[in-house]
């Protein structure tokens, strides 16, 4: 079990949460690995940070504009130079023994073209944890196989959670560029379309979430993605029978956000395209 895996990071203006993000993966029991930082146009000194740490396995790309998480993974998976790659977030954690465990669960599921397993959040405020649950818990509906329409209801699939096969993420198309937010779980929808997913159930990634993430000054990117999301999925929303909540829910958020009028009329926009 010696394939080499490239890991992404995409970072902008992370410094301060990055180094320990980095040497989550560096110090991974599992050591056949590239680790590709992306820097998003980062206004901070995060470059120096980066090219201070000395570790062969470590590349960094500056990119020249502020892109995107989904152009800087897409970046980072285009200079990659192994047959695997993974994801991880620039203020997340993995647990030192995540690579070696997915891929020992690989090697056993060989039909997989994509594995992932559980991470736990936890909910930050000033600093401090204020809550943490496990995503997926049991109660999530299907979480391995042909999962699509399971995904379509709530995803399920963090992205710092993904082990998969570079063929498959460029077959997909990588992550949708016009996605600012919830672009992990478009990408996660198309993949589970075309190929076999796999699901180790062991909390393996810590994630840290400020809570409160909306945000609420105009429709914003979390409206915008939202309401892009329904518009593309509504015939499969529609036939599974979710779409009338997923409009209820949409609405009711935009409510307690103070922008549905915006968001009403951006997704019809969206939707009479």
């Amino acid at each position: 079990m010696t394939e080499r895996v490239s890991v992404i990071i995409p970072t902008y203006n992370r410094r301060e949460q990055l180094g320990d993000s980095i040497q989550s993966v560096l110090q991974q029991t599992y050591n056949y690995l590239e680790l590709i930082v992306v820097d998003d146009g980062s206004e901070d000194d995060t470059e120096e940070m980066v090219r201070a740490i000395k570790d062969n396995r470590l590349r960094y790309i500056k990119l020249h504009k502020n892109t995107g998480a989904g152009y800087a993974r897409n970046e980072g998976v285009r200079q990659s130079q192994c047959s695997l790659i993974a994801f991880q977030d620039s203020d997340d954690l993995w647990r030192p023994e995540r690579l070696e465990h997915q891929m020992r669960y690989w090697q056993e599921h060989p039909d997989c073209d994509m594995i992932y397993c559980p991470y736990l959040a936890h909910v930050m405020k000033d600093g401090k944890i204020l809550k943490e649950a496990k995503v997926p818990d049991w109660d999530w509906g299907e979480l391995e196989g042909n999962i699509f329409h399971s995904l379509l209801k709530q995803n399920t699939i963090g992205a710092p959670t993904i082990l998969m096969r570079k063929d498959c993420f460029l077959e997909v198309g990588g992550f949708d560029v016009m996605l600012r937010t919830l672009e992990d779980w478009d990408f996660a929808l198309r993949v589970s379309e075309k190929y076999t997913i796999g699901y180790l159930d062991e909390v393996l990634v810590d994630a840290f979430i400020s809570e409160g993430g909306v945000s609420t000054s105009g429709a914003g990117t979390h409206f915008d993605t939202k309401c892009r999301m329904i518009a593309r999925y509504r015939e499969q929303m529609i036939e599974d029978g979710i779409f009338d909540k997923a409009l209820m829910d949409l609405f009711q958020d935009a409510e307690k956000n103070g922008v549905l009028n915006e968001v009403t009329k951006m997704l019809l926009v969206l939707m009479n395209r």
